[in-house]
C-alpha cells in the first residue's frame, strides 16, 4: 500500500513539473511572438513604380520611398518588412490594418485625412510646365497667356492652364501631347507632374523639357490606420533627424538625379 501511494506521489510531482516546463515555454514563447510583432513595422507598397518602389535585378523592393521608409524603421528601432501590394489594394488594407504603413508616394488629401493619419511629408511635387526644347520664351507657367497647351481629358492641368490664360487642345493620352509639343505642332506647351518631368521624360525621345517653377504643390508621405499618433510622432521625429542631418536628400538626389524632391 505504501509503495503504490509512493508511485502516486512521485507520478503526480513528475506531471506537474512537466506542466509547469510546458506552461513556461507557452509563455516565453508568447512573449517573443508579441515581441517580434511590436519590432517589425510591415509596409505595403507596391514594388512596380520606380523610381519610388520597384524591384532590383535581385527581386528585392528598393527605391526611393522604400529607402526612406527602411531607414525610418532603423531609427526608431523597428525592423522595416515590405509586402508588395496593387495600388487599388494599398490604402483598403491600411484601413483594415493588414499592414502597419504604406511608402508609396501617397498624397496627403483632406480626405484621406478623415481616413488615415500622415506623417510630415517627405515628398514634395506639383506641376511644372514642358516646352519643346528650343522654345526659350516660356519660362513658367506666368508666359502661359494666349499660348495653347495641350492636356488630356478630365486632367487637373486643364483648369490650372485657363487659370493661366491660356486655350487648351484636348488629347486623349500623354504620348499624344508629347508628340506634338515635341514636333512644334498644335500646341505651345503642355503640363504635367514634376517628378514625372524628372523620371520619365529623360527615359523618353521626346524633344521638350521642363521650364519654370512648380505650381498646385502636393505633398506625400507615409500613411498609417487611424490612432497611431505615438508612431506617427516617432516617424516623424526621425524623418527631422533625416532632414537636419542631410540623409533624406542624400536619399533623394540619389533617385533624382541630383534633385531634391524632400523639400
Amino acid at each position: 500500500m505504501n509503495k503504490k501511494w509512493m508511485l502516486g506521489l512521485v507520478l503526480a510531482l513528475t506531471l506537474t513539473v512537466l506542466a509547469a516546463c510546458g506552461s513556461n515555454n507557452n509563455t516565453e514563447n508568447s512573449e517573443e511572438g508579441s515581441s517580434n510583432e511590436k519590432e517589425t513595422l510591415l509596409i505595403g507598397t507596391e514594388a512596380t513604380y520606380p523610381p519610388f518602389s520597384y524591384r532590383d535585378d535581385n527581386n528585392e523592393i528598393t527605391g526611393y520611398d522604400v529607402e526612406v521608409a527602411r531607414e525610418v524603421a532603423d531609427r526608431i528601432g523597428m525592423k522595416a518588412e515590405f509586402k508588395a501590394i496593387e495600388w487599388k489594394g494599398l490604402l483598403s488594407s491600411l484601413e483594415t490594418e493588414r499592414i502597419d504603413m504604406v511608402a508609396n508616394q501617397v498624397t496627403i488629401t483632406d480626405d484621406r485625412k478623415e481616413q488615415f493619419d500622415f506623417t510630415e511629408p517627405y515628398t514634395y511635387s506639383g506641376g511644372q510646365v514642358i516646352v519643346n526644347e528650343n522654345n526659350d520664351d516660356i519660362k513658367g507657367i506666368e508666359d502661359l497667356e494666349g499660348k495653347t497647351v495641350g492636356t488630356t481629358q478630365g486632367s487637373n492641368y486643364a483648369q490650372a492652364a485657363e487659370e493661366a490664360g491660356a486655350e487648351t487642345k484636348i488629347y486623349k493620352g500623354a504620348n499624344q501631347v508629347l508628340t506634338d509639343l515635341s514636333n512644334e505642332r498644335n500646341i505651345e506647351a503642355a503640363m504635367n507632374d514634376r517628378l514625372f518631368i524628372l523620371t520619365e521624360l529623360p527615359e523618353q525621345d521626346y524633344k521638350v523639357k521642363g521650364v519654370g517653377e512648380t505650381f498646385n504643390k502636393t505633398e506625400m508621405a507615409f500613411a498609417l490606420p487611424k490612432g497611431n499618433e505615438d508612431l506617427v510622432n516617432k516617424i516623424n521625429d526621425a524623418l527631422k533627424e533625416m532632414k537636419e542631418d542631410g540623409t533624406l536628400a542624400d536619399l533623394s538626389k540619389e533617385y533624382f538625379d541630383g534633385e531634391n524632391v524632400s523639400e
